[in-house]
């Protein structure tokens, strides 16, 4: 990712002005416990998701640990995180962790960019104050989220819109956003495709009524080139061929007629 590491740490004038967010803190108690370092002594399980927002935690798993040492590294490395000083100015969080204990819920906003040294978190019910991660924590997390296995049978039970080379899961889940857009509905849907290899492309995309917001996420593609992408939209075009549907992005960018980078075809079953 082009946005280094200094971002995590309070450095504001990011080259991707659509990559930027600036998160206040939220007075609701989301998380069970004080919101501390010290509130994680222990974990029965860490379930991980890939983050679509700031102040809440996506619903959908990517994976889970249960294993005791896999699970003290996430434990570890809340303790050891040194608190940054200063308000954040930071891009979207990469992954949403909650952490579990008897009934009890510790929620987390994860950064993890692949080149960096120092990972980040926040606590999602307070997501203006920063924990940074030491080299060490930060490491144990990228090998073992980075270990993690996204199948498309994982992916469809989701609730995703799949694409696994022509096999596709949930296509009504589609056609209801296409659909719901063409109408000035709100929706949201994750489109998950796969390379040759196995590894899952996601493009996330969010309709508020007016404006698509499009987020493209390649990064756990292990023989591409990891980037994360976000544009805003205002419609969806759809082409018919003997073949199949082709869909698009179109007026994209303020006060554009530009088709956008999300591309997806869905030949005829």
């Amino acid at each position: 990712m082009i946005l280094g590491a200094a971002l995590l740490f309070g450095v504001t004038g990011c080259g991707d002005e659509q990559a930027t967010v600036v998160p206040a803190a939220s007075s609701s108690a989301q998380v069970s416990g004080a919101h501390s370092q010290e509130a994680v002594r222990s974990a029965d399980q860490v379930v991980v998701s890939r983050s679509l927002r700031f102040g809440s935690v996506n619903a959908a798993p990517y994976g889970s640990f249960s294993e005791k040492g896999e699970v003290d590294v996430f434990v570890k490395a809340v303790h050891s995180a040194d608190k940054i000083q200063g308000i954040l100015d930071v891009v979207q969080p990469d992954y949403d962790v909650v952490i579990e204990q008897d009934g009890k819920r510790w929620e987390i906003h994860l950064w993890l960019f692949a080149h960096a040294e120092h990972g980040m978190y926040t606590y999602v019910s307070d997501t203006g104050t920063g924990y940074k991660l030491t080299a060490e924590s930060t490491r144990e997390l990228y090998k073992l989220i980075w270990g993690l296995r996204y199948e498309p049978k994982q992916a469809a039970a989701n609730g995703d819109f799949v694409n696994a080379h022509g096999k596709l899961s949930n296509l009504d889940v589609w056609e209801k956003f296409v659909a719901n857009v063409k109408a000035g509905i709100r929706d949201e849907v994750q489109v998950v495709q796969y390379t040759i290899e196995g590894g899952p492309i996601f493009d996330n995309l969010s309709f508020d009524g007016e404006t698509i917001m499009h987020k493209h996420d390649n990064t756990h593609d292990a023989h591409g080139s990891p980037a994360k992408r976000f544009e805003f939209c205002k419609s969806i075009e759809e082409k018919n061929s003997d073949r199949g549907t082709e869909y698009n992005l179109t007026s994209c960018g303020e006060g554009s007629s530009l088709k956008g980078t999300f591309n997806l075809n869905l030949e005829n079953q």
